[in-house]
């Protein structure tokens, strides 16, 4: 077995230091919301939603095909690894399942859990479709846009 290979430092900080500011926001986001009378962890939710949300728009930017240079690949690394990995967190959502469980609680918990998965799923996929629109209206020219008329030069 040969030697392993050197550590990859710009992925490593990078990712790092996308960590420390997602978890600092997931943090001031908890503290933000609070606790909920109705048992529910909004903040946990709005997190992952958000996070869900935010990961489709930066694996549209910066993995779609013909984006996979090494800047394209730190960005995503520590905005969507890092950032994003720490934002959101299955670990508390899950835990937090099981506590609205343990409460008594578990069509609550059911829901949460499940509600949390679906609508995740489905911002992670407006995020990805948001970024495709991004990329269009990035991409058209002036006269492309809604009532910018006719992309063909008028007659003279």
């Amino acid at each position: 077995m040969g030697p392993s290979p050197a550590p990859d430092w710009p992925a490593l900080a990078v990712v790092g230091l996308g960590g420390a500011v997602g978890t600092s926001l997931r943090a001031g986001l908890a503290e933000l919301i609070g606790p909920s009378p109705s048992g529910l962890p909004w903040a946990t939710a709005t997190a992952n939603l958000v996070g869900a949300l935010l990961l489709g728009l930066i694996l549209g930017q910066f993995a779609a095909p013909g984006r996979q240079t090494a800047r394209h690949r730190l960005i995503r690394l520590g905005l969507g690894t890092g950032l994003m990995g720490a934002l959101t967190t299955y670990s508390t959502l899950i835990s937090e399942t099981l506590h609205l469980i343990d409460q008594g609680r578990a069509a609550l918990g059911a829901a949460y859990l499940l509600g949390s998965l679906v609508a995740g799923l489905a911002l992670a996929d407006l995020g990805l479709r948001l970024s495709g629109l991004l990329d269009r209206s990035r991409h058209a020219g002036p006269t492309d846009s809604v009532g910018g008329g006719s992309a063909r030069p008028e007659p003279t």
